[in-house]
Order: structure tokens, then sequence, then C-alpha cells
């Protein structure tokens, strides 16, 4: 790879890594603020998520799960996992977080079309994530060595494949945590559990945490950017 592609690469690469950092402290930030911030109803998250589960008949079940912000959705046994931060939790944080899994719950209930996809993508990217760094290097050293010849072209251009499905993971999962948090705002809204100004709070603390997965998305498309400048510049000294 030339000079100048590798300073235009690096350029983009730095910058989609300092967005991830800036949407990783506001998220952060702004969970912390309204976790200390009780709504008035006094619901618990665990009480929001079976009061969830029984209004739509859903066929899950509410644990709660060690860690912070490791609330998810788990699809294999059914379960809505609760940080112990939020599983007691009456804040607005907690509130939105936990009706925000819950959202993932429903799209699988209603075999909600884009969940699927990203459900496959995401089971084909870790399957495949794992041969990428393998590939690349065995090819680059193919091609550094002169040994390789098409070989090494080959191993090369494998691992960009298999980074383009990371990538593809990350693009099927945005419109999908989106979709779950405008579920979670409808159904935070319709219980009638929180006012206007604990409802905008909730918002903020959704839209935050949807900019984390925007600013993946940004970092893995700089980092197929750069490996397809690598494979460009490699086929073309051949």
């Amino acid at each position: 790879m030339s000079l100048t592609g590798y300073i235009i690469s690096g350029a983009i690469l730095m910058i989609a890594i300092l967005i991830a950092v800036v949407a990783q402290i506001k998220v952060s930030s702004t969970y912390s603020k309204y976790s200390k911030i009780d709504c008035d109803c006094g619901i618990t998250g665990r009480e929001l998520a079976e009061k969830i589960i029984n209004s739509a008949n859903l066929k899950v079940s509410v644990r709660p799960t060690r860690g912070n912000l490791t609330d998810n959705f788990n699809p294999v046994n059914h379960t809505i996992n609760i940080s112990q931060g939020n599983y007691e939790s009456s804040s607005i944080a907690a509130l939105g977080v936990v009706a925000h899994e819950c959202g993932h719950a429903l799209q699988e209930a209603k075999g909600y079309f884009p969940y699927k996809v990203r459900q496959f993508v995401v089971k084909a990217s870790n399957i495949v994530s794992s041969l990428l760094m393998p590939l690349l290097i065995i090819g680059l050293i193919f091609d550094f060595m002169y040994i390789g010849g098409i070989t090494g072209m080959v191993f090369i251009w494998a691992g960009v494949g298999i980074y383009g499905v990371s990538v593809l993971a990350n693009l099927a999962t945005l419109p999908v945590e989106l979709d779950a948090s405008r579920r979670a705002m409808k159904m935070l809204g319709g219980f009638e559990i929180m006012d206007k100004e604990e409802l905008f709070g909730a918002r903020k603390v959704l839209s935050a945490a949807a900019l984390t997965y925007l600013a993946s998305l940004l970092v893995s498309v700089a980092y197929l950017f750069r490996f397809l400048l690598i494979a460009l510049s490699a086929t073309r000294d051949r």
C-alpha cells in the first residue's frame, strides 16, 4: 500500500474509533445520570419485564444476571436477563433498558424479519470471524516472501471476505436495535408508567445506546476499507 493509502485509511480508522469512544462515553454518562432518578410509579425492572411478558403472552422468563449493563434477551433459552443494577431498580435508565430487551423478545415472538436476518448473520459472523486474522497473516507472509503466489492472494482476499461478514452483522444489528428501542418507548408510554419528563429521559438513554451500535458499524467499515486497500495493493504488486 502506498504512503498516501496508509495515511488515508489510518485517518478514517482513527476517526471511526474516536466516534466509538465518544459514543461509549455518552451512553455511560447518560445511563449514570438517569440511573439516579427513580420513576414515580415505583415499578422495578423485574416487575416491568413481567408486566410486558404477561400483557403480550410471551413464553419468556426473567432472570437476574451479573455485571453492569449486561442486560440481554437470550433467544436460545427464552430468557430476559437483567443486570443486577436494573433488576430491582425503579430508575428511568433501568426501566428503559429493560423495556428495550423486552422489545427483542417481542421481535422474536412476532417473527420480525430483520431480527431473523440479524440472528443468522451474527451466527455466521461468529463462526467465520475466528478465521480472519490467521488468514490475513498467512496470506501476507506468503505474499511478502513471494512463495505463495496465487495462494497468498487467496488467503488475503478470503480474510477480506470474512471481515465483510462482520460488517454485515453490524449493519443488520443497527435497525433491529432501533426497532427494539421504538417498541420500548411505545410500551413505556402505553402502560402509562412514566410521565412525559420520564419518557424523555428513557428516550435519551436508548438514543445514547443506539449511538454505540452506529459507532461499531463505522469502525467495522473503516477496518474493512483498510483491509481492502491492503489486498488491492498486494494484488497490484503481483
